[in-house]
Formats: structure tokens, C-alpha cells, sequence
């Protein structure tokens, strides 16, 4: 028998026990045949178990009859007389056995299904568990199977992208070795290019030394010949590929080549220098020794003039003892009336005062001579002001006023040009300026404060050729142009500004000052543009050239450069000054060294307008300069400046043109 059949019969069980309950109550109401009752007879029911047994189970199954809410049908049954108490409580104590019974069986029931139960649910559970096992086991490996695939597919990713970034680093590494290469030629062809250039440079210059010179020189010679068969021997390798050093370390090798070259030059320049400076010591000599023979030459003639006088005194006193006896003898005779003989009249020499056409053209001179006379009754007039201390404060403040923006002057915009022109344009105007002490100062609180501040002006603008021009050709046309804007406005301003520049430089004029008789040769230098330091050393030949190149490149832009706009097309200074200048440069006596930079700058600054405004009567005077002029300078200078004069003729005669100077303002700038 199965659990479910134990607990179905179990059940039928418990249905008997409420059929009894429910019958004994209906008897009451029964009116059919009755098989129990009062009236019937009891049937005797065998009882078999033990009546120590029975009997407590019968008050048991009393208690729970009396507890069935029927009292009304208990109360019945007591009054009723049953045919045998025995049979009742016997099927009482049954019902009861069979309740206890069913209990047990239930209990036993519950305890069975509750084992398989458990049962079952562990076999679940450990199924369970497997499957799960099997699950982590199965994803485990699955994992394990992923990560594999993925590690591969990762390790075969890593391997195409490092294959392809390998491939991108070698054809990168080519081009830029490639792209290094081409840099490195380039590099080295402009050394190269830098090279042969100064290399042609320094050979012309040894041809052009003599005999004892290019033998003092026979060292630098040596060294520059190695110099030139090194750098080509490294270009040859780098053009056949097979350089062995790295592509900058060419570069290096090239650069040092040209520093060599560099120095060289710088050795031989300083060789040259010396010598001649020897021979400027000697040309000294010279002229000091022909300045004697000159001034003894002058002695003898004045004493053979002394004695040409004594002789026409005699031959005066013959003829008036010659006179007298011719009278006598007419008186004596009284023939006729004689007239009287006419003596002649001897003019005593002048000594001439002018200057020989040989330092300066007579119209230079006198230009020169009024500009100067206007400069000096300038500064004359001037004095009472700059020499009392109690505008000295005003002056300070003036002279801030003008340096402050002439010293910004630069060509880097028309705007920039034209707010420093109106800061000092203003001023001259007659606005007020604050001053840094926070007081405002005007041109008109003196009476000689405009004149002072053109005297300072101008002044200001020759010191720009020491310390921007001279280093920077470039900058010497925005100063042009704001001095010719000024030019202008204030005519004497620009004869000022001329003033200036003569007695800086008389070269300019062109006027080759002699020298005085009692003129020391330091004295003599100085009025001839050198200057002389506080312990009165005389500056050095180079920074002589050096500033004198600063002034000549000042004055060259002044007469191409334009003013402003707005003061017209009108030029104060023009171009015809460069073509005066150096028809008379022609004239005077040649200078060494200071001549031929002169020349050299002017053309290098005015050649381009000259030869496009004279055409082929400038070409002519090249070539008059060529071959006319540089045999007389050949006389006085042998150094390195007629000989970089020589070459840039030499230039341009063969290229037939000039290049326009570097940093020209175009018309119009602002």
C-alpha cells in the first residue's frame, strides 16, 4: 500500500466518526424502522480488548462526545435506554483507537513524506549543486576557451598593429632622414655658397697685395687653400652619399669651416690694418717731410721775390738817373719842348688768401661756410639760455621731450612713425607736454627755447649714426624720413641738421680741411672728423670708418627718402645733392681709407635712384671713378676699403645694375 492509499483510508476514517455524530442526532427525528433506540433491543458487541484498556479510552471518548456542542441530544440519548453500553463504548473506544491510530499513521506519514521530502529535495539540491558545478564548470571552461580566442586575437591585433607601426616608423625614419638629408644639403650649400664668397673675397684681396705683402701673408695664404680643398672635399661626400659623419654634424663641420674663414679673413683684415697703418705712418712722414720741403720752397721764393725786388730797384733808380741826364741835355740844347717820358707802373704781388680748389670747390665752400655761419649764430644766441641755471630744470625737461620719441623712431608701422612725429611736431607747435615730474612745459615759456630745441633736435639725430645707424643700415630711413618732414616745416632746421653732420664728417661737403701751420697732427685729425677720448687718446682708425659709415648712410637716405603725405611731393634735399656730391668727391684731394668708404656707401644707398634718374650719364661717371679716379686714389690708399671700392665698380659695371638699398620707405608710407 502506497502513503496516498494510507492517508485516503485515513480520511475515510474521520468521515465515519462525523456519520456517527450526525446519525445520533437524527435518530431523534426518525420515524421509520429504527435499529436503535429505547425501544429497540441492544445488540450485544463483542469485546474483545482488555476492559483495563477499554475503559479509560471510553471516558476519553466521552469527554469528546460531551464536548460536541449537541447537549439537547445527549441529554436524549441519557434518557433513552441503549440495548448495550458495552457495544458503545466498545465502537467509542474503536473510533478513538482509529483516531489515535490515524494520528500515528499520519504522523508516521508526515515523518515518511517529510524523509522523502528531504530526500528528494536533497537529491534535488546535490542535482542541483552538480548542475550548478557543472555550469561553472562548463562557463569555466567556455571562459577559459574565451579568453584564449580573445588572447590570441589580441596577441594576433597586437602583433598587425605592431607590424604596422613599425612599418610606419621605418617609412617615417626614411623621411625624415630623407627630409634631414635635403636640410643637411641645404645647410651646407648655403655655408657653401657663404664660403665661396668670402673665399673669392680674401683670394682678390691677396691678388691685389704686392709682393712683400702676399709674402707676409703666406701663412694665411696656406690656410685658406687647406680651408677650400677640406670644405670640398666634405661636399663631395656629401653629394656621392658616403659621408660617414651624421647628417648636423656636416652642418657643424661646415659652419666651423666658415667661422675658420671667418677668422682668417678677421687675421688677414688685422695684417692689412697694421700695415696700413704703417703706411699711413709713413704717408705721414711724408707729408710732413713735403710740408717742410713746402714751406722751403715758399722760403726760397719768398727770398728770390725779395731779390727780384732789389733788382727792379735798381733798374728803377738807372732809369730815373737815365731820365735826369736826358733832361739836362734837352734843357742844355732848348731845341723844343720835349714831352715827358711816361714811366711804367710796376703792382706789387698779393698774396692770394683763398683755399686750393684741391680740398674744396669754391660753391662748396661758400655753402659750407653758410651753413655753418647759421649754426654758429645759432648757438651764440642761444647761450644765455643753456648757460642760466635757473631754467636748467626746463632744459632737462625739453631735452626728455625730444628724446623720448626720437629714440622710438623705427619703421615698423606708418602708425608707430607717425605717433613720434606728432609727439615732437606738437611740441614744436606750441602744446603743452607733462613733463615726468607731473608739471607741463611748452616751446614758448622762453623766448630762445625753439631755437635751443632745433640746436638739440638736429644734434639728437647725427647721434643716431653711433649707436642705430651704424649697426643697422636699415634704420637710417624712418630717421630720413621724419627729418625731411621737419625739413620742411622748419627750413633752418635742416641747415642745422647740416651743420651737424659737416662737422662731423667735412667729407660730406666734400672739404678736405687743410692743415695749419701750427696745427698739431691730434689737432689737425679732429677738425677732420676724429675724436679725441677724456685722457685725449685719438679714436682708433676703425671706429673712425665705422661712425663716418653711419653718417654717410644717414645723409644718403635723407636725400632719397620721402616725408609724410601730407606735407606734399616736395623734397627739401633731393637727389641732385648725391650727384653734386660725387662729381665733386672727384675733384679734391684723395683721402686713404675715409674716400673710398664714402664713395662705396653712397653708391651702395643712392646708386639704385641715381642710375634710374641719370641713366647713362651716371654709367659714364662709373666708369670715369673706374678708371680715372681709382689710379689717383691708388696713389694715397692701397688699403682694404679702394680695394672693396674697386670690386663693387667692378660689380656693377659687369652686372649693369645697382640693387635698391635695403629698408627704402615706399612713397606713401605714411
Amino acid at each position: 500500500m502506497s502513503v496516498e492509499d494510507l492517508v485516503r483510508d485515513n480520511a475515510h476514517l474521520l468521515n465515519v466518526q462525523s456519520v456517527l455524530q450526525h446519525a445520533a442526532v437524527a435518530s431523534l427525528a426518525c420515524t421509520g424502522p429504527r435499529t436503535i433506540g429505547p425501544d429497540r433491543k441492544p445488540q450485544r458487541l463483542e469485546i474483545k480488548q482488555d476492559m483495563s484498556t477499554i475503559l479509560p479510552a471510553v471516558e476519553v471518548a466521552r469527554a469528546s462526545v460531551q464536548s460536541v456542542n449537541i447537549q439537547p441530544a445527549m441529554e436524549l440519548v441519557d434518557a433513552c435506554i441503549f440495548p448495550d453500553i458495552d457495544a458503545i463504548n466498545a465502537s467509542i473506544v474503536k473510533r478513538e483507537l482509529a483516531e489515535e491510530c490515524k494520528r500515528s499513521v499520519r504522523m508516521q506519514l508526515k515523518e515518511i513524506k517529510e524523509r522523502q521530502q528531504s530526500a528528494v529535495n536533497g537529491r534535488h539540491a546535490s542535482q542541483r549543486e552538480k548542475e550548478q558545478q557543472q555550469l561553472f564548470i562548463n562557463s569555466l571552461v567556455m571562459r577559459q576557451e574565451n579568453e584564449k580566442l580573445l588572447q590570441q586575437q589580441a596577441e594576433q591585433l597586437a602583433k598587425k598593429e605592431l607590424e604596422m607601426q613599425q612599418r610606419d616608423q621605418l617609412a617615417l625614419l626614411r623621411h625624415n632622414n630623407q627630409k634631414l638629408l635635403l636640410l643637411t644639403i641645404e645647410a651646407v650649400s648655403r655655408c657653401h655658397n657663404r664660403f665661396c664668397s668670402k673665399y673669392e673675397a680674401v683670394t682678390k684681396l691677396l691678388m691685389t697685395l704686392d709682393k712683400e705683402s702676399v709674402q707676409a701673408c703666406a701663412a694665411i695664404n696656406v690656410e685658406l687653400r687647406e680651408l677650400g680643398q677640406m670644405f670640398d672635399q666634405l661636399v663631395g661626400k656629401l653629394k656621392n652619399g658616403n659621408c660617414e659623419q651624421p647628417e648636423l654634424s656636416c652642418v657643424f663641420t661646415a659652419e666651423q669651416y666658415c667661422q675658420s674663414l671667418d677668422k682668417l679673413e678677421d687675421s688677414l683684415h688685422q695684417q692689412l690694418t697694421e700695415q696700413e697703418q704703417q703706411l699711413l705712418h709713413k704717408a705721414k712722414q711724408q707729408a710732413e717731410e713735403k710740408e717742410k720741403q713746402r714751406i722751403l720752397e715758399a722760403e726760397q721764393h719768398r727770398q728770390q721775390k725779395q731779390e727780384e725786388q732789389k733788382q727792379q730797384e735798381q733798374k728803377k733808380q738807372e732809369l730815373e738817373a737815365q731820365l735826369k741826364a736826358t733832361a739836362d741835355a734837352a734843357a742844355a740844347a732848348a731845341a723844343q719842348e720835349v714831352r715827358p717820358v711816361e714811366t711804367p707802373v710796376v703792382a706789387p704781388a698779393t698774396a692770394s688768401g683763398s683755399i686750393s680748389t684741391s680740398y674744396v670747390h669754391p660753391t662748396r665752400l661758400a655753402f659750407y661756410n653758410e651753413i655753418i655761419a647759421l649754426y654758429q649764430s645759432k648757438v651764440d644766441a642761444v647761450k644765455p639760455l643753456q648757460t642760466d641755471e635757473a631754467w636748467k630744470k626746463y632744459r632737462t625737461n625739453c631735452q626728455r621731450t625730444i628724446n623720448v620719441p626720437l629714440n622710438a623712431i623705427t619703421a615698423s608701422s606708418p602708425q608707430h612713425l607717425t605717433n613720434n612725429f606728432d609727439k615732437l611736431y606738437n611740441f614744436f607747435a606750441g602744446q603743452a607736454v607733462r613733463t615726468t615730474d607731473g608739471s607741463n612745459i611748452t616751446i614758448n615759456d622762453h623766448p630762445l627755447a625753439r631755437d635751443y630745441c632745433i640746436l638739440l633736435m638736429a644734434k639728437k639725430f647725427v647721434s643716431q649714426t653711433d649707436t642705430a645707424i651704424s649697426s643697422n643700415p636699415q634704420a637710417a630711413f624712418p630717421f630720413a624720413s621724419v627729418i625731411n618732414s621737419f625739413w620742411k616745416l622748419l627750413p633752418d632746421f635742416g641747415n642745422i641738421f647740416l651743420a651737424y653732420m659737416f662737422k662731423e664728417s667735412p667729407y660730406l661737403v666734400p672739404y678736405v680741411i687743410p692743415q695749419q701751420p701750427d696745427q698739431t697732427p691730434e689737432q689737425y685729425l679732429k677738425t677732420m672728423g676724429y675724436r679725441l677720448s677724456d685722457t685725449n687718446e685719438l679714436e682708433k682708425p676703425d671706429m673712425f670708418l665705422k661712425r663716418q659709415t653711419g653718417i654717410a648712410r644717414l645723409y644718403a637716405a635723407v636725400i632719397i627718402t620721402p616725408g609724410r603725405k601730407a606735407d606734399g611731393p616736395t623734397h627739401p634735399f633731393g637727389l641732385e645733392e648725391a650727384w653734386r656730391w660725387l662729381s665733386h668727391i672727384m675733384l679734391v684731394k684723395p683721402l686713404p681709407d675715409i674716400c673710398a668708404t664714402m664713395i662705396m656707401e653712397m653708391l651702395q644707398t643712392l646708386g639704385f635712384e641715381l642710375w634710374r634718374a641719370y641713366g647713362q650719364n651716371f654709367l659714364k661717371l662709373l666708369v670715369y671713378i673706374q678708371t680715372i679716379y681709382i689710379p689717383q686714389l691708388a696713389a694715397y690708399d692701397e688699403g682694404g676699403p679702394k680695394t672693396r671700392l674697386e670690386m663693387l665698380l667692378s660689380k656693377f659695371l659687369r652686372e649693369r645694375q645697382i640693387p635698391q638699398a635695403v629698408g627704402v620707405l615706399p612713397p606713401g608710407f605714411w
